[in-house]
């Protein structure tokens, strides 16, 4: 037999299961008509290329990428009708005869792949150096039942193929414009700072009482506004970093705990009920630790009962940091259902931000190895963030 060499060699693919289904098939049907090779062709468009080639002696998919195959079914293979060749010697059409003692063929089966619209998607046949005598009866019966589920197969790989780029596409996408927005964050914060400092400056500076409200009217305006910029900066960093953070450092817990309450107590004028047992250092990223616990107390002020308390805790319990925020409710079934509460962008009744503190807050309790978890008996609700103290050193 002169096919080439260069089909013997094992097929190396890295997504094999795309041709689990040819492969079952094309060894049922080699063993049934007693061919040596199983050949599967694919139309893709315009272009055909050989999909999947069995060794049936060797039971392993080979090299698909055969000049020789081509150069068969360019010569052979035409139109709906099938190709039944026992003996070359045979055979009544001359060119076919040619075209398979050139290649040392003896035996040779060809039968079209049609999907559900009639059309021609690809082509199974099969061949061998010797005569071989096949049931052709039954072949008339089995070949255009493995016909129709290689059609299947092919429209089932056509539509993941499909899913996997548009997949590819829309994280490309993504990627790309979470960078613009992570610019444009970048970009406002430096004129939003400027607001809120002159903002401030300004209202020690002026004594009439219609101003100062004004005043006041921007410099809320301008907190809003970066804390919304410091919500996508933060969501930006999370969904774009892929390495492993190293922590190298401890802090005082107990210190960045009070400093965050004692700028919300001022900035809400509102008095915070606070308790702190933290005895010692905490190993931690103190930049996003701090976000976390602002964005739990800041998701308290603005959904809590303004009338009533809020409470903090931090601790150390069983071998872990405890900081949880309670507040009432305004409302005693506003909370009903929590599985919702840290997906971003999911915001509160009469929410002016943009639904990101929580997912934050959980993404960074993540990078320590920790949880958030969340309680509701219908009158308060309790934010509980616990990280271990002696979490790894490498956090993925």
């Amino acid at each position: 037999m002169t096919i080439p060499n260069q089909i013997h060699k094992p097929y190396d693919t890295s997504d094999k299961s795309d041709f689990n289904t040819c492969q079952r098939i094309l060894e049922e049907l080699c063993s049934q008509t007693k061919m040596r090779y199983g050949l599967i062709r694919k139309k893709d468009g315009v272009k055909w290329g050989n999909w999947c080639v069995y060794d049936y002696q060797s039971q392993q998919i080979v090299n698909k990428n055969s000049d020789t195959y081509v150069k068969i079914y360019q010569e052979i293979r035409t139109g709906f009708s099938p190709i039944y060749i026992n003996d070359s010697a045979q055979c009544t059409v001359d060119q076919w005869t040619d075209v398979l003692q050139e290649f040392g063929l003896k035996s040779y089966i060809s039968y079209p792949i049609v999907n559900k619209k009639d059309a021609i998607v690809g082509h199974m046949s099969f061949m061998n150096a010797e005569p071989v005598h096949f049931d052709r009866t039954k072949l008339e019966t089995l070949l255009p039942v493995c016909s129709d589920l290689i059609a299947i197969d092919f429209k089932t790989i056509f539509g993941l193929n499909k899913a996997r780029r548009e997949l590819k596409q829309e994280l490309s996408y993504t990627k790309n414009r979470e960078l613009i927005l992570t610019s444009l964050a970048h970009d406002l914060n430096n004129p939003v700072s400027i607001v809120k400092v002159i903002s401030q400056y300004l209202m020690g500076s002026v004594k009439d009482d219609n101003q100062k409200r004004l005043i006041k009217k921007i410099e809320e305006a301008s907190l809003r506004m970066k804390g919304m910029i410091d919500d996508i900066l933060d969501f930006s960093s999370i969904r774009l970093e892929n390495k492993p953070t190293i922590i190298n450092e401890c802090f005082r817990i107990d210190t960045l705990i009070r400093q965050i309450l004692s700028e919300y107590e001022f900035l809400h004028n509102k008095t915070l009920i606070a308790n702190i047992d933290l005895p010692t250092e905490i190993r931690c990223d103190q930049h996003k630790m701090g976000r976390a616990f602002a964005n739990l107390i800041g998701n308290a002020i603005k959904h809590g009962n303004p009338d009533k308390n809020i409470e903090i805790n931090a601790f150390i319990k069983e071998g872990q940091f405890i900081f949880s925020v309670t507040n009432e409710l305004i409302f005693p079934q506003q909370v009903s259902d929590l599985s919702d509460l840290f997906e971003p962008f999911i915001r509160g009744d009469n929410s002016k931000g943009l639904g990101l503190g929580l997912f934050i807050a959980r993404e960074i309790a993540k990078l320590h190895k920790g949880t958030i978890i969340v309680h509701s008996d219908n009158t308060k609700i309790t934010f509980e963030l616990a990280i271990p103290t002696d979490f790894m050193r490498s956090i993925q």
